[in-house]
């Protein structure tokens, strides 16, 4: 597989990496709502969303590299859907440890639509105290093109298309 091995790769380069992979569209089927979508509708609706098996079995495989630590890091619209991922994720990818799971809820104002776009690439430089590279997988050009530039030479960055091949 092309993608575990780029993963590798990095990582042979590196001491401590980690790797911070998207949710919507990336590992769970994305579906898109209307704009007027109200939190109280969402009930439910990311509890029942279908996991992308071909990504989860590849990400699973990425655990067996010693220096390389894998993080959920997802937007949320809500603190019912904030619930509902925590709920998934312990469903679908047990293989993530509980404390490297970071759902930003815009609901309290983690986020908004002036820095959704590079909210990742802030929490990810973050943890360049601890890691000395970082990279994420994601599904979003907008946030893949600003956290590549906000990283520079300290994080890579992957569009969910290359977890497939």
């Amino acid at each position: 597989m092309i993608f575990y091995d780029n993963i590798k790769e990095i990582c042979s380069k590196h001491k401590k990496n980690a790797l911070f992979i998207d949710m919507d569209g990336t590992i769970v089927e994305y579906k898109v709502y209307q704009p007027d979508f109200i939190t109280n509708d969402t009930k439910d609706v990311f509890l029942n969303a279908k996991p992308i098996e071909i990504i989860i079995d590849n990400l699973k495989e990425l655990q067996d590299i010693k220096n390389l630590d894998l993080y959920i890091l997802t937007l949320s619209k809500s603190n019912i859907i904030r619930k509902e991922k925590k709920l998934w994720l312990e469903k679908y990818a047990k293989f993530i440890k509980k404390e490297n799971i970071i759902i930003l809820v815009r609901e309290n104002g983690d986020y908004n639509s002036d820095n959704r776009n590079f909210i990742k690439a802030k929490v990810m430089k973050e943890r360049l105290n601890t890691y000395d590279y970082v990279m994420l997988l994601d599904d979003e050009h907008k946030i893949l093109k600003t956290t590549q530039k906000e990283l520079q030479n300290k994080g890579e960055v992957f569009h969910i298309s290359s977890a497939i091949i």
